[in-house]
């Protein structure tokens, strides 16, 4: 029975030790990549200058992508004057998108014009038209599949007006594989229409689009191949993307496979659940019902609809606060004095280390940490500071918690041992976005997305840590690690 067992355990070692190394392989591979985009870099390329107001971007794939057809870029507001320099192309996202062509159209340091899905402002496109002005003008819209002209969507009727072509009619060229756009081309071809096959609720999310930026790119590269540094190269661009998602898969295979052959501690994973209180009930749903009513309540307020995506993301903190008051007694309760019994810190150290990098660079590679909501870097910077603080000591607080009440008997306890707690604090950011689905509330769709992200990521990135130590401090640094980058992501 003995010798059984050594060999069950010798079977189990190598399958951790290959994991181990798979993760290994795996940063690295992520931590390439994010270096990968940097390259191409030439203070001699021509610039993007992308006006829109706020949102976060993919940094590191665009980034990619432009200096892939020797491009840089640089992200303004509305109203802002064009940086320092010559040969730019200007990119208007949204509804003002018209207004940097009725700003800039005598600049001669402007080659041309992009607009993401314009609003059609008659005072703009007047003296518009095919010969003026001289430069190139393309259009790219969502799926449009009008049959007559006032069904069309905004961008497809100001290409009519500045082409004089028409679309209802004309016969359109396809544009990439499987997901094809639909593109207009006027014959002096120096307009351009491409109707995208998704449709596009939200201008500022298309930068997230390997499809948007792989045309995008193609679009740059043919048109202005004059002004371009070198020849575009898209197996750079599409070589980026696939690695950078086998990367991502093999990434959760690895620490699936290092937590397979792990024993699940008993304060872990306690089928006993404690009581809920009356205080928690009353509490979470409370505010959970309030915040609710609230957001629904306040949406045509746009001071408070800018203020929505902070509120939600602030959420957990103040749902684990509470939680952590009601819990005092337990976190400091001398009668019950719980104490790891497995010597598993380095092993809990591990662990966290491959999922905090994870997760790290796989934001790094499809997101952006900078936080666009607040202006002020120092101020910002701050902010998440504190939030990782804040929400470390919540966290470590309530696991702990969690632990000495199923070491008590009493059973597992609050968000990090009922999942029906943790349910709970989904219900404003779930309500959000089933209320984003009405038309023209797109955005409080997207707020309830990294509401629900905000919740579910941080927690998901512990649970191996609950479930396969004893320790509470590690996974609770790990959470407010792992809350601090998503608040970054979605702010």
């Amino acid at each position: 029975m003995k010798k059984s067992g050594n060999t069950k355990s010798a079977k189990k070692t190598p399958i951790a030790l290959i994991a181990l190394g798979l993760s290994v392989v795996v940063l690295l591979s992520m931590f390439i990549l994010c270096l990968v985009p940097g390259s191409g870099k030439n203070t001699r390329n021509p610039k993007l200058v992308i006006y829109q107001d706020g949102g976060n971007i993919p940094n590191l794939s665009l980034t990619n992508s432009l200096h892939a057809v020797g491009f840089e870029y640089e992200f303004l507001e509305f109203g802002e004057a064009l940086p320092d320099g010559s040969s730019y192309v200007v990119v208007g996202v949204g509804p003002k998108a018209l207004s940097v062509v009725d700003r800039f159209k005598d600049d001669s340091n402007v080659a041309g014009f992009i607009l993401i899905c314009p609003g059609l402002v008659e005072e703009y496109i007047n003296e518009l038209s095919g010969i003026y002005p001289s430069c190139d003008i393309a259009i790219f819209e969502g799926r449009d599949t009008a049959t007559e002209a006032i069904e069309m969507c905004p961008g497809r009727i100001i290409y009519e007006r500045i082409s004089g072509d028409d679309t209802l009619y004309g016969t359109p060229i396809k544009r990439g594989g499987l997901f094809a756009s639909k593109v207009f081309v006027n014959n002096a071809q120096n307009r351009t229409l491409s109707l995208s096959c998704f449709d596009i609720n939200d201008p500022s999310k298309v930068w997230f689009s390997p499809l948007f930026q792989n045309e995008l790119a193609g679009y740059l590269s043919v048109t202005y191949l004059d002004i371009s540094t070198r020849d575009a190269s898209f197996g750079r661009i599409n070589s980026w993307f696939v690695i950078a998602w086998i990367s991502v898969m093999f990434g959760l295979v690895s620490i699936l496979l290092q937590l397979a052959g792990l024993v699940v501690s008993p304060t872990g994973e306690d089928k006993k659940k404690a009581p809920i209180s009356k205080w928690v009930i009353a509490l979470i749903g409370g505010i959970s019902i309030a915040t609710t009513i609230g957001i629904i309540a306040t949406t045509s307020s746009g001071t408070l609809r800018v203020s929505m995506p902070m509120i939600l993301a602030s959420m957990p903190l103040i749902f684990m606060g509470c939680l952590f008051a009601i819990n005092f007694k337990w976190i400091y309760n001398k009668a019950v004095k719980f104490h790891p019994t497995k010597n598993d810190s380095i092993r809990a150290i591990t662990i966290a280390s491959v999922i905090g990098l994870f997760l790290l660079f796989t934001i790094m590679l499809f997101a952006d940490l900078r936080v666009h909501v607040i202006n002020d870097a120092g101020l910002a910077s701050g902010m998440l500071l504190g939030a990782l603080i804040v929400d470390s000591i919540f966290a470590t607080g309530l696991i702990y918690a969690s632990r000495k009440s199923s070491f008590a008997g009493e059973g597992a306890k609050n968000c990090f041992g009922n999942r029906l707690i943790f349910a709970m604090m989904f219900i404003p950011a779930v309500a959000s976005m089933i209320y984003g689905l009405i038309p023209y509330e797109i955005g409080s769709f997207y707020n309830g997305l990294g509401g629900i992200a905000i919740l579910v990521i941080p927690y998901f990135a512990v649970k191996p840590l609950i479930r396969h130590t004893e320790r509470s401090l590690i996974p609770g640094i790990l959470h407010g690690i792992a809350y601090t980058l998503i608040l970054a992501a979605i702010l």
